[in-house]
């Protein structure tokens, strides 16, 4: 059988592609001009030719059909043209019309027996289609087993690896050493670790750390929560609630009037009525930018100071400029010499500068050279900058010699951690915002409203008379959890004495919360009354609150919460 083509296809010796025609009429190659073709040899020579100056013609006019009208007279000779074969440069211009105006857009290619169908219909504007499907955000509901009661119990010494295994999944997670050292803590008790099982397993951890906190110029017995933590797939069940009630329920039987912790998930201590006092402040910046803005700024007057790195028998010097601070803050630790030589001997720092006025000389009390300031660094994190009161902006030059050695080290950043009153943050980030994605806040609960407000007592009879307030002073506080009043006699000696179950005619309505905030010093009195969270009973209930409860700086200082 010999293949037979109802069109000859265009070969290049055919004349469409300017070839000459083969011996007995046939259009084809030259060398294949003998392959026998049967339905070639029926078909005339004329009317192969005719049919296919009509297909060319067709061609034509629907190339013609799609320009616009204007054009369609200029077109006709052209398509004349293209049917004799004997110009192509109507072709060019051809292609130059149909780039500027451009063909309606192919829809859809039919293949059918009769041919090739192409409609040329312009394609209409459709709604996009949405392949993920919509769905409302559900709250996460854990399986049936997880909202079982998980057992919350002191921690065995056997359960040390798996309780490092939890606490992995913390941001900043300690290491083994880092976790045997708290064990050498002066006050470390075994029982103080809770851990929450669940058939079994340890899925919640928090750790009570029991500590003497100063509240302004008073001290009182108090404790930290650290390292609370719950295992990923175990949220959302309540295990983390369970944990912290009973912490608090140890607290309560330890005797600590208020307690303190740092979080990143204030909202649901929040719900456990406990209060969100303010923002545990860290500004990074980079040391060459500080350094320039200290070099900028006034320099402090007065007698020049010494800069070197500490000795040990210089810890009691660090621990007097410590004392002479913590005054003016809410939340420090009462350091005794016994924790302080705790600290150091945990290794929990890599350098101590000290300055000093005077003579240097290794001595052990400071007879020639007087130690007036320190910082404490641990890696590119400054935990502590501090300076005796009498010389005023001396931090200033202790953060700019900190940041003169971390350029000397290649040291491309800087954190400052200090209380988000400190002054040096602006100093650090040049005027930028001082709020970080990775700050934390610090929450606390008053277990203890009376303890706290005696232990206040002395403190707000001094702030009394330092107002010129003559008459006898009363002010009453009405919470849920507590009821009772403060009197400051008019007698002299000024002495505060606290009264329980009277409240008196001027006196405050208010939540356990913001008796929380007011009783350490973090509640605006105006701005509470303002929100609803708080309702005097006078004006005087009001001004009184201010003055006796001013708002005081928050400061937990990170040295003493930083892993070994």
């Amino acid at each position: 059988m010999h293949r037979v083509d109802r069109f000859p296809r265009r070969r290049p010796g055919s004349r469409a592609c300017g070839g000459v025609p083969s011996e007995g009429g046939v259009v084809g190659h030259p060398r294949r001009s003998s392959r026998p073709a049967a339905r070639e040899r029926e078909v005339p020579a004329a009317a192969r030719q005719g049919k296919k100056k009509s297909r060319l013609k067709i061609r034509a006019a629907a190339q013609t059909a799609a320009r616009p009208a204007a054009r369609k007279t200029a077109a006709k000779p052209a398509a004349v043209k293209i049917a004799a074969g004997t110009d192509r440069e109507p072709q060019a211009e051809a292609s130059a019309a149909r780039l500027k105006h451009p063909s309606p857009v192919v829809e859809t290619v039919e293949i059918r027996p009769s041919g090739t169908v192409v409609s040329r219909r312009p394609v209409a504007k459709r709604p996009a289609i949405l392949h993920v499907p919509h769905h409302p955000v559900l709250p996460l509901k854990p399986p049936a087993w997880m909202l079982e009661d998980c057992h919350v119990a002191p921690a065995r010494a056997g359960d040390q690896s798996e309780i490092l295994q939890l606490l992995a999944g913390l941001p900043t997670p300690p290491s083994r050493a880092e976790f045997h050292a708290a064990v050498d803590h002066p006050e470390h008790d075994s029982a103080n670790r809770l851990v929450a099982r669940l058939g079994g397993r340890i899925v919640g951890h928090v750790e009570i750390v029991p500590r003497d906190l100063m509240i302004g110029s008073a001290v009182v017995r108090g404790a930290v929560l650290d390292r609370v933590a719950v295992l990923p797939e175990c949220r959302g069940a309540g295990h983390g609630q369970r944990l912290v009630r009973a912490a608090e329920d140890r607290i309560r039987q330890a005797g600590a009037a208020v307690a303190f912790s740092r979080t990143r998930i204030a909202p649901s201590f929040h719900e456990l009525g406990w209060s969100v006092l303010g923002r545990d402040s860290a500004t990074p910046g980079r040391p060459t930018d500080i350094l320039a803005r200290l070099l900028e700024a006034p320099q402090r007057a007065g007698e020049g100071v010494t800069m070197r790195q500490w000795r040990h028998v210089e810890l009691p010097a660090i621990l007097r400029i410590y004392k002479q601070n913590v005054s003016r803050f809410v939340g420090p630790i009462d350091r005794s010499e016994n924790y302080c030589r705790w600290l150091v001997s945990r290794g929990a720092f890599d350098s101590i500068i000290v300055a000093l006025v005077g003579q240097d000389r290794y001595e052990l009390h400071e007879s020639s050279a007087r130690i007036v300031g320190y910082c404490i660094q641990a890696g590119n994190r400054v935990l502590e900058i501090m300076a005796d009161p009498e010389f005023a902006g001396l931090e200033r030059e202790i953060l700019g010699r900190v940041c003169a050695e971390a350029i000397e080290n290649d040291r491309q950043e800087i954190v400052y951690e200090s209380s988000a009153a400190d002054p040096l943050h602006e100093a650090v980030a040049g005027g930028a915002s001082l709020v970080q994605g990775g700050d934390r806040m610090i929450v606390a609960k008053v277990f203890r409203p009376l303890d706290l407000l005696s232990a206040q007592a002395p403190a707000v009879a001094a702030r009394v008379v330092a107002a010129d307030i003559k008459e006898t002073v009363e002010l009453g506080l009405d919470a849920p959890s507590f009821r009772g009043s403060i009197i400051i006699d008019a007698k002299e000696p000024r002495e505060a004495t606290v009264h329980p179950g009277r409240v008196g005619r001027s006196y405050l309505r208010l939540s356990d919360d913001e008796l929380g905030r007011l009783l350490l010093g973090q509640c605006d009195p105006v701005e509470a009354v303002a929100a609803g969270r708080m309702e005097p009973s006078t004006q005087m209930a009001q001004k009184l609150a201010g003055q006796l409860f001013p708002r005081t700086p928050l400061w937990c200082p990170m040295w003493d919460d930083l892993p070994a």
